[in-house]
């Protein structure tokens, strides 16, 4: 009766031990999702940037006329 108590506990242990479940694993996974964020805002930027200088051209073309 103890082992199969015990290999019940085991096995739940090893079941529960997901990324989520430790302050390091949800670390891990709260970095891992503000580096995603960060490389989609530098992106963004890039765009930005590229628009910014495209209509910065515009204008220079509508004042030398």
């Amino acid at each position: 009766m103890k082992i199969k108590i015990l290999s019940a506990l085991i096995i739940t242990l090893l079941f529960n031990c997901g990324k989520t479940s430790s302050p390091d694993g949800r670390a891990q996974l709260r970095d891992q999702a503000l580096a995603e964020k960060i490389e989609k805002l530098e992106q963004k930027q890039i765009v930005i940037l590229d628009s910014l200088q495209l209509l910065d051209k515009k204008m220079k073309v509508i004042s030398a006329k």
